[in-house]
């Protein structure tokens, strides 16, 4: 189980309200329609240094700038795309804040799940809810009643390989009204039912090293096709450094999958390593072997 089963922002489609820039079909346009109004400057349009022409040039232009503005301001009010201070607006008409250091894409989460925090705890969302907004070290929670009113939470943090600290765990305890040992404290907790015994954990973690060799097409860009690589496979491995997520052999081949390489081949790991809910993979090292093809 994920941290909660959301809408996948990334898969949201504009609207249709955005508008596509192209700054030459915008010139075309005004060429076309002052063409038809007096068709006697329909040679002069064909230089480049007719007065006119620079006059629907600079037309077309701010038309350009002025959609570009307006896409801006769609984007802004879309949870899907708002970002920064856009995203925050977004977030104060349901009364949240953004926790310091909170990335947009963490917050965005936040936001998305912001109902279930709307009463205390109790559903799995909403622990998950409340564990991510008490302190922003949470990356990933996991949530499971092995019997009622018995509640654990795994806990995926930003610190040392996802493992989280001593610090960490007691802000956790404290935020569900327990004490450092899963005890209750002395004041009632805000967000944890009453009748929930609450112990908080590290994730298992599924550590392994990462070997690929690529064979690169002829030319002098071999070394920038290697860091397009390296960089596509760090992003995959950030993307599923969360709790549950597989790290599978068709993510690495799309990784391995960029302009310029002619071949390439998964080493280690050599089967998808399939992650349990409470786990997390974790990437020691990566290693390219890197082969630039011969001009025949």
């Amino acid at each position: 189980m994920r941290v909660f089963n959301l809408l996948d922002m990334s898969k949201v489609p504009l609207p249709d309200t955005i508008t596509e820039l192209d700054f030459e079909q915008k010139l075309s346009q005004l060429k076309q329609k002052l063409v038809e109004q007096y068709p006697q400057y329909k040679d002069a349009l064909t230089l480049e240094s007719e007065p006119i022409l620079v006059l629907l040039e600079m037309m077309a232009y701010q038309q350009t700038l002025f959609d570009s503005k307006l896409n801006n301001a769609i984007k802004g009010n879309m949870l899907a795309s708002a970002t920064g201070n856009d995203l925050e607006a977004i977030a104060a008409r349901y009364n949240l804040d953004r926790q310091a250091d909170e990335s947009d894409e963490r917050f965005r989460r936040r936001v998305q799940m912001v109902f279930e925090g709307l009463n205390t705890a109790g559903s799995k969302q909403a622990y998950q809810f409340h564990a991510l907004s008490a302190d922003s070290r949470v990356k990933d929670v996991y949530v499971t009643s092995p019997e009622p009113c018995d509640i654990h939470l795994t806990i995926l943090s930003h610190e040392q390989d996802g493992v989280p600290s001593d610090d960490l765990l007691n802000t956790l305890y404290k935020h569900f009204g327990l004490k450092s040992d899963g005890s209750l404290a002395k004041d009632a907790s805000k967000v944890r039912p009453l009748g929930d015994r609450v112990t908080i954990s590290g994730p298992q973690l599924k550590s392994f090293d990462l070997e690929v060799s690529i064979n690169i097409a002829p030319g002098p860009a071999a070394s920038v096709v290697e860091q397009t690589v390296r960089a596509a496979l760090a992003q995959y491995l950030a993307q599923q450094s969360m709790l549950g997520r597989d790290i599978n052999q068709m993510g690495l081949f799309a990784a391995l999958n960029q302009p310029g390489i002619e071949s390439g081949q998964i080493i280690s790991p050599s089967e998808d390593i399939v992650v349990a809910a409470n786990e997390v993979a974790v990437c020691n090292s990566i290693k390219v072997n890197t082969q630039v093809a011969v001009e025949e």
